[in-house]
């Protein structure tokens, strides 16, 4: 067991194991919500199949714009959305079509009811000129073509590929197996959401707020009763939770406190691969193995749990999903106000992130103190501040590396 690495060893680490997949299978395409592609999507026919209005007009041929402007084009009738024969138009005309509607047979251009003069059941225009062939006319294939590929394997299902998937008719979808996440969190100062407050208790967060985050990455997630200050007691649960699961995670009593026992359980359990991490916060994560489980040690403060779940847990999943994306690259942003470091450890901190003149600023201008157990710190628009490790005091408008939170809460 590697104790006490770097950051960014640790992270090489959960990139080079070897997961597979879970398996595949067959969902209703409403259904897939969050979960990972397991095929390609191809197009089975062009989309539009036809020449279609995309806006409320008279649909002409190109060659009659002197006609129109002159003579007039007669109305010779109506399409609508909808119909499935086509309506055609004869030399000298023009039909009426509304949007989405077929375009009449004859017809190449579009010209729109508020740009031209009904008059005695003609149509007149009074700038030709500034009509170009194929004006508001959707062609052929213009969404997509007949075999194309539209949605790869790998690919997380948002609400945008679910209309999509209704678009293509695609009632079901193959998605790859959703991981399945057990978490264990407690000891004997946390009580459950809902209980009568006690002196000198706190309410669960983690386990409440780690189900959030990886459900938003399409887990399948199970909350056990909260630890107990009790080493039986939690071999027990970490037994039980092994056999259902295929990564565990467990919060609190991973440090060096004399109740602090879920580590000495984990490493009774599992083979540990690493344990401390020069991080902050999140210094006493540890990461385990037992058989094809996945078993993550986090810190029991919020913060560091809920930061070391999304920049370490989330390696893990994605390679379980079949979605190979892991950990998004940071983006650049200049720091309102200078930070005085005190420590050399690698560091995230959460910050307030704002865009303005195109480029993104971080600060702290709402955040309460920095200390692990400040939750709130998180809502609102937020983001993690990345400070290297080794590295000194960070000056005013410095650039800087910082993740949104909504980039790490996303999969």
């Amino acid at each position: 067991m590697k104790t006490n690495i770097s950051y960014e060893e640790s992270v090489e680490i959960l990139r080079e194991l070897k997961l597979e997949p879970l398996g595949i299978e067959k969902v209703f395409f409403a259904q897939s919500l969050n979960r990972v592609l397991a095929e390609d999507i191809v197009a089975q026919e062009d989309m539009p199949t036809h020449l279609t209005s995309a806006m409320d007009g008279y649909a002409l041929k190109f060659e009659y714009l002197e006609i129109l402007k002159h003579q007039g084009l007669v109305v010779g009738g109506i399409c609508k959305a909808g119909e499935s024969a086509y309506i055609s138009c004869k030399q000298g005309e023009c039909i009426k079509t509304f949007t989405g509607a077929k375009m009449p047979q004859g017809t190449d251009t579009l010209v729109l009811v508020e740009d031209v003069r009904e008059e005695g059941g003609k149509i007149f225009h009074s700038m030709p000129q500034a009509i170009h062939k194929g004006q508001w006319v959707r062609q052929v294939g213009e969404n997509y073509r007949q075999g194309e590929v539209l949605l790869k394997k790998g690919t997380k299902i948002t609400p945008f590929e679910i209309g999509l998937l209704a678009e293509l008719n695609r009632v079901f979808v193959c998605v790859y197996i959703a991981p399945k996440i057990a978490i264990l969190s407690g000891g004997d100062e946390v009580i459950e959401v809902g209980e009568a407050k006690r002196e000198n208790t706190i309410y669960s967060v983690n386990h409440h707020l780690l189900k959030a985050i990886a459900q938003n990455w399409g887990a399948e997630v199970f909350l056990f009763p909260l630890l107990q200050d009790d080493k039986n007691h939690n071999l027990e649960s970490v037994r039980q939770a092994l056999k259902q699961c295929d990564i565990l995670v467990t919060t609190g009593g991973a440090s060096k406190g004399d109740f602090d026992i879920t580590q000495d359980v984990i490493r009774q359990e599992c083979d540990m691969v690493f344990k401390g991490v020069r991080m902050k916060p999140g210094k006493p994560v540890g990461f385990g193995i037992k058989n094809q489980q996945c078993v993550f040690l986090l810190p029991g403060f919020p913060n560091s749990c809920a930061m070391t779940f999304m920049l370490f847990v989330r390696i893990a999943f994605a390679k379980l999903t079949g979605n190979v994306t892991g950990l998004p690259m940071p983006l650049k942003a200049r720091l309102q106000g200078g930070i005085v470091r005190k420590d050399t450890r690698k560091e995230f901190r959460v910050c307030n992130y704002e865009i303005v003149d195109g480029e993104y600023r971080v600060g702290f201008w709402d955040k309460k103190v920095l200390q692990s157990s400040v939750v709130n710190n998180f809502c609102n628009q937020s983001g993690l501040l990345v400070l290297p490790e080794g590295g000194g005091d960070v000056p005013d408008a410095q650039m800087v590396d910082f993740y949104p939170l909504q980039s790490l809460l996303n999969l």
